[in-house]
């Protein structure tokens, strides 16, 4: 076979190989995806340059090679990229849930519709992860989680999940905690909401997050750091203006550590119930800006209910109102 029919048979197998390393890394946003179509697209650079030794100086083809696996590396970044701004979900349907217990059948209407409002405002909004609880007579009658606490390894999100509550730690202060004897509100480091440190200086150079997170960990080199233990949920903000369809990124440590003596503070939406039943109050909470959470009281039913998600901007607040009228028609 002479060098030309080589060469292009060298060349036809490098874009065969490059153009399956972009559908692969374009077709799945699993992790891991992003990085086999690195590493293909990375092998059709190798083939080409292969093919084209013989007719180059060899600094031209180092630097073409050179310059191939960069650019395949950044075409991964974008894929990557390009999976964080996609929609989370496709339909209600695919927003997947937790409960620990059925609710009573007193409230099984009730529930159904709250179910169906919650994974509309998932959707409409592009929230990763909600959990809700609400409260009435003086105990618990519903809590749910929905969709993910952790979006890269959808770890789902369920009634234990504990949410960090921002500005409403004023209302989570051990003088209103103690008396209820509540085990999942407190305060702790903001390190262990952030175990990268994200937006500190200690943070890692971005080159080098991005091969650990797109290279490394997906094939075990590296231990991940996510899903955070202890039911942590991992929280995002919007990666532009105040709007989760825009797509996220991980939170800053120092947005996490926001109040309480720069501690994070955090709790179950089942814990807030709790608190507001006894004190028969309500709260927003804000973290980078934006709301996190919302507990509240509905004065005329005395249903109390509580709303968290782990993006900044959410709309928590008018998910918890529908929520609430559609218990309070159902206790008529």
């Amino acid at each position: 076979m002479t060098n030309n029919v080589k060469a292009a048979a060298l060349i036809a197998l490098a874009l065969a190989i490059g153009a399956m390393g972009i559908y692969v890394a374009d077709a799945d946003d699993a992790p891991g995806a992003a990085v086999i179509g690195l590493l293909l697209m990375i092998g059709a650079v190798v083939l080409g340059v292969k093919a084209a030794r013989n007719r180059l100086p060899a600094w031209a083809a180092r630097t073409a090679l050179a310059v191939g696996v960069l650019m395949a590396a950044f075409a991964a970044f974008l894929t990557h990229s390009v999976a964080v701004t996609a929609p989370l979900f496709a339909q209600p349907q695919d927003v997947p849930s937790v409960i620990d217990s059925a609710p009573s059948p007193q409230y099984a209407a009730a529930v159904e519709r709250a179910r169906e409002l919650v994974r509309a405002a998932v959707l409409e909004q592009n929230l990763p992860g909600v959990s809700v609880a609400v409260g009435a007579g003086g105990t618990i009658v519903w809590a749910e989680g929905f969709g993910w606490r952790d979006v890269e390894t959808r770890t789902p999100v369920t009634p234990n999940t504990r949410f960090n509550i921002g500005t409403a730690a004023s209302a989570v202060t051990a003088a209103a905690v103690a008396p209820l004897g509540l085990t999942n509100t407190g305060a702790e480091s903001a390190a262990e909401w952030s175990p990268e440190h994200i937006g500190e200086p200690e943070e890692d150079f971005p080159l080098f997050t991005i091969i650990r997170h797109v290279i490394f960990q997906p094939i075990g080199l590296v231990p991940a750091e996510y899903p955070l233990p202890d039911d942590r949920a991992t929280f995002y903000v919007p990666r532009s203006d105040d709007n989760p369809l825009r797509g996220r990124r991980l939170m800053y440590m120092r947005d996490l550590a926001c109040c309480a003596g720069k501690m994070a503070s955090y709790s179950t939406a089942s814990d807030l119930v709790r608190i507001g039943l006894a004190s028969d109050g309500g709260i927003n909470g804000e973290l980078a800006g934006g709301t996190v959470m919302s507990l509240m009281t509905l004065r005329d039913s005395g249903i109390v209910v509580a709303v968290l998600s782990n993006i900044a901007h959410a709309n928590t607040s008018a998910l918890g109102l529908k929520i609430g009228d559609a218990f309070a028609k159902q206790a008529r």
